[in-house]
């Protein structure tokens, strides 16, 4: 069974062969706007999917004294992604340290978390900000059959994300600000 990080390196690889080193590019951009991942978790990842057939790689010649391997996706690859996007997601759990440290949030000092949200709040509004140029670039929705498709509605989902939770810490914000 191969992993969800797995199933993103196939996404990625879907979209023409690339290196190692190129996976864990494409991997910080679109792809960290909904996954992460580190670059030795990359690494290993292609040594299961190659031995389980799902990608390959050819040698090539490399800007230092090792060969570089470029990987591609193989047909069997790209039959397991392909049933793969349509099967239920897996359950999570959600893990959210600003939403745990709300949940004891009556026991802090109102203006240091008036501070620590302040924080947060400029951290969302700046991403969300970056994500709108981003929105800006695209133009608006490529043809669901285009591979840009999914970068573009992943963004909208992040645009989504970033507004919900700078509201969220303008609310907390206000709250605070009430008792102080």
């Amino acid at each position: 069974m191969t992993s969800t990080l797995g199933y993103a390196i196939l996404a990625v690889l879907a979209r023409g062969e690339r290196t190692g080193y190129d996976i864990a590019a494409a991997m910080r951009r679109p792809v960290s706007y909904f996954w992460t991942a580190r670059h030795s978790q990359i690494h290993a990842e292609l040594q299961k999917l190659a031995a389980g057939g799902l990608v390959a790689f050819d040698a090539r010649h490399g800007p230092g004294p090792q060969d570089k391997k470029v990987y591609r996706l193989t047909p069997e690859g790209g039959d397991a992604l392909r049933a793969w996007v349509t099967e239920p997601p897996r359950e999570r759990p959600e893990r959210d340290e600003l939403v745990l440290k709300t949940y004891a949030s009556w026991l802090a000092d109102p203006g240091l978390l008036r501070r620590l949200f302040a924080e947060q709040l400029r951290v969302h509004e700046e991403r969300l900000a970056e994500y709108e140029r981003e929105e800006e670039r695209f133009g608006g929705p490529p043809d669901p059959g285009d591979p840009r498709f999914g970068n573009y509605a992943t963004l909208r989902c992040g645009l989504g994300y970033e507004r919900h939770r700078a509201e969220w810490c303008r609310w907390m914000m206000a709250q605070l600000s009430a008792s102080l």
